[in-house]
Order: structure tokens, then C-alpha cells, then sequence
């Protein structure tokens, strides 16, 4: 599990450090962007949880999080998610349709909206599809009909995360 967060971080802070300097946003004032930033890194991790306790509670998985949560054991609930996290497929927030909406509402929140943790939140949380894509990438995973399509795919989608912060 660290090393998933580890991984996480090094690609915000690295993406934000690309923001940073490509904007100039060298002042103190803009920290709502990276706490936003922050907070947007981690949401996909939201659809696991939905996906235990709301979407499929009767599977053995679910049940067994749920038993941990019950006596209060919060930390090896996560340890579980996370162990189990390849078991979960049909996670609604990592589908492709999802995806590409999420890029227009993205698209929307940088280029209309005056706040920075907004911006920072929604620039993080498509940076984290994008790492989620790059993961079924080196797997060798196909994401749409073949192989072709999915590097195509993945290309605009890191075309489009750079270009959307450049909108900043």
C-alpha cells in the first residue's frame, strides 16, 4: 500500500512542480491549489469504497470489511481493500464513459471556475485516471476494442491533462 501512495505522490508532485513553474505560480496564495490537489489524488480510491459498502455488500470481500469496520478495525479494513483491490472490476468511477465525461467537467471546472482548490481537486483527480490508465498500460490491459485504440486513448489523455493545466 505505500508503495501505491508513494507512487502517487511522486506523479502530483511532480505534475504540480510542472504547473508550478509553468504558470509561475511561485506565491504562498495559491496553496488551495495543491490542497485541493491533495485531497483530488486519493478520490478515486472513493469507488472502492461505494463498491464495498454500497454496490455489491453481499460479496465475501464486503462482508469481511464490513466485520472489520464493525469491531473498529479501520487500518486492516484498508490493508483488505487494498489487498483485494484487483478482485473489483467493475469499479463505475474507472470506466471509460466516466472518464471522458469527468474530462469534460474538467474542462468546465479549470477554464470557469475561480476557485483554486477546485481546479486543484478535479486537475488531481484526472491526473490519478491517468495514472490508473498508465497502470493498465504497462499491464498490458486492454482499455478500449484493441491495443491501438488504447495507446491512442492514452496519449489524449495525457495530452489533455497537460493542457488542462495549462489553463490555469
Amino acid at each position: 500500500m505505500r508503495k501505491e501512495i508513494i507512487n502517487h505522490l511522486i506523479f502530483y508532485f511532480g505534475y504540480f512542480l510542472f504547473l508550478t513553474i509553468a504558470n509561475s505560480l511561485y506565491s504562498f496564495i495559491f496553496w488551495p491549489l495543491y490542497i485541493g490537489g491533495l485531497m483530488g489524488l486519493f478520490m478515486s480510491n472513493i469507488d472502492h469504497l461505494l463498491h464495498v459498502f454500497v454496490y455489491k455488500p453481499q460479496e465475501l470481500t464486503s462482508q469481511r470489511v464490513l466485520m472489520l469496520v464493525k469491531n473498529r478495525l479501520y487500518k486492516e479494513a484498508l490493508a483488505l481493500m487494498y489487498d483485494t483491490r484487483e478482485e473489483r472490476r467493475d469499479l463505475i468511477f474507472h470506466t471509460i464513459l466516466y472518464q471522458l465525461i469527468f474530462a469534460v467537467l474538467t474542462f468546465w471546472v479549470v477554464s470557469s471556475s475561480g476557485s483554486l482548490f477546485a481546479r486543484g481537486l478535479v486537475l488531481a483527480y484526472f491526473l490519478s485516471l491517468v495514472i490508473f490508465n498508465l497502470k493498465k498500460f504497462i499491464k498490458k490491459e486492454i482499455i478500449l476494442e484493441d491495443m491501438d485504440k488504447s495507446r491512442i486513448y492514452f496519449a489524449f489523455q495525457v495530452l489533455a491533462l497537460f493542457i488542462l493545466g495549462l489553463m490555469l
